[in-house]
């Protein structure tokens, strides 16, 4: 059991705790491992303070110094594989608390989606609806094509190249309304955007006057697995869009973190 030193010196806190898990996931980022100086720049934590973190982790065999470099040890490797085992298994419902507390903030229907195995399509697993009367309604296990919806954007954008051309090559566009995306070039250009601004919103991309607003969620492996939005009625949404972005942005994040993903969200492509 190692013990944990604050930021300023003294026994354990919540940020300390954090820095933890900050450290642990920068590192398995990054297996060829970083000096205590790189830590530092990345983290903005004080080196001296690292340091002594850095060496009750190494003392619990939860990090390896080698020739300068730290590296994740053995205890942390398989930690992460059990954390991220777990959460996979337990996939979608250890996101049911985050897409209710979306669905309360924002005061719209909040869902999470996969990609079908040929990626055209977007299967939506889980759903908690808005209280409103007026409100947007998806079916539990229901499918819409992936190029024409908000979560579809959000998870084409963050594929590897080859995926996502080999996709493409199978699409069939059709102008669901006069909204929906209806060409390569337009998909591209959507996708561009979301990587841009780290969310997908789509108005009137499947139905008429309702807009989604969604935003990746990514496995241990920093690989992009599935999608959350919240959407509803145009008219309600679209006042109070820039709000309900950081909602759906902080909670694909969440998310993420409980699927074993500690990097930078999104992850670098």
């Amino acid at each position: 059991m190692f013990e944990l030193q604050g930021l300023d010196g003294s026994n354990s806190g919540p940020r300390a705790i954090v820095r933890v898990l900050q450290v642990l996931g920068h590192l398995a980022q990054h297996p060829q491992g970083c000096t205590l100086t790189q830590l530092c720049q990345t983290l903005r934590v004080p080196k001296t303070s690292l340091f002594v973190m850095l060496k009750t982790l190494q003392a619990g065999g939860h990090l390896v110094l080698d020739q300068g470099l730290y590296k994740l040890g053995a205890p942390s490797i398989a930690l992460g594989a059990q954390m991220a085992e777990s959460a996979r298994s337990s996939f979608p419902q250890c996101a049911h608390e985050q897409l209710q507390n979306l669905s309360r903030r924002t005061g719209e229907t909040s869902f999470l989606a996969v990609l079908t195995d040929d990626g055209l399509h977007c299967r939506y697993l889980s759903v908690v609806e808005s209280g409103n009367w007026l409100r947007f309604s998806v079916q539990s296990d229901s499918l819409k094509p992936a190029y024409a919806t908000g979560t579809g954007h959000a998870m084409l954008a963050y594929l590897p190249k080859p995926d996502l051309e080999a996709i493409l090559s199978r699409v069939q566009f059709e102008k669901i309304t006069s909204k929906t995306v209806g060409s390569r070039r337009s998909l591209l250009s959507a996708l561009a955007k979301v990587r841009r601004e780290q969310v997908s919103t789509t108005d009137s991309g499947t139905v008429a006057q309702v807009m989604s607003v969604a935003a990746p969620i990514f496995n241990a492996h920093g690989r992009v697995m599935a999608a959350v939005s919240a959407g509803g009625p145009t008219v309600r949404m679209a006042p109070q869009l820039g709000a309900i972005a950081r909602l759906v942005r902080n909670t694909a994040e969440e998310i993420s973190n409980s699927l074993g993903w500690l990097g930078p969200w999104p992850p670098a492509p």
